[in-house]
């Protein structure tokens, strides 16, 4: 016979913390990303108080199914506050996560090159991607 166990939550969504950087952490690695050796898609776009055109800024939050809140943390011990942030570039691109930025740099920690050449193709993917919607959208808009 099979034994029931009752389950307290149903709704236990999780999410990777990696993907979080405080203000600092984000104006310090758009600079390394912005200097080179490799610049990706770029160059991040300078910051602005417009969160629209910002080279680095808090995209809108959506829940996904379980409808949790936009995810945070403040550090107990310094005070510090971490946000979901992004980076918008020169190039077009957008959308790409500044803590999963850092986090490559932290898994690869001699192999900088590397890490730029890997962020400067998706950087370069995302705004082929972008202008071509862009493009095919003006195209319908004016047939």
């Amino acid at each position: 016979m099979s034994k029931l166990v009752k389950v307290k939550r149903l709704n236990t969504w999780t999410f990777n913390l990696a993907q979080l950087a405080t203000i600092k952490q984000a104006q310090a690695t758009a600079i390394k990303i912005s200097t080179g050796p490799i610049i990706v898609g770029g160059g991040v776009k300078p910051q602005t108080d417009k969160g629209s055109t910002s080279g680095y800024y808090r995209p809108d939050w959506v829940g996904g199914p379980g409808g949790f809140a936009e995810p945070n943390f403040t550090d107990p011990n310094t005070g510090e506050r971490y946000f979901y942030l992004h980076y918008r570039f020169r190039n077009g691109a957008e959308g790409m996560n500044v803590g999963l930025i850092m986090d490559l740099f932290r898994r690869y920690p001699t192999s900088p090159h590397y890490v730029m050449g890997v962020l400067a193709l998706e950087a370069d993917a995302i705004a082929h991607s972008t202008h071509t919607v862009v493009a095919a959208l003006r195209r319908l808009l004016a047939a």
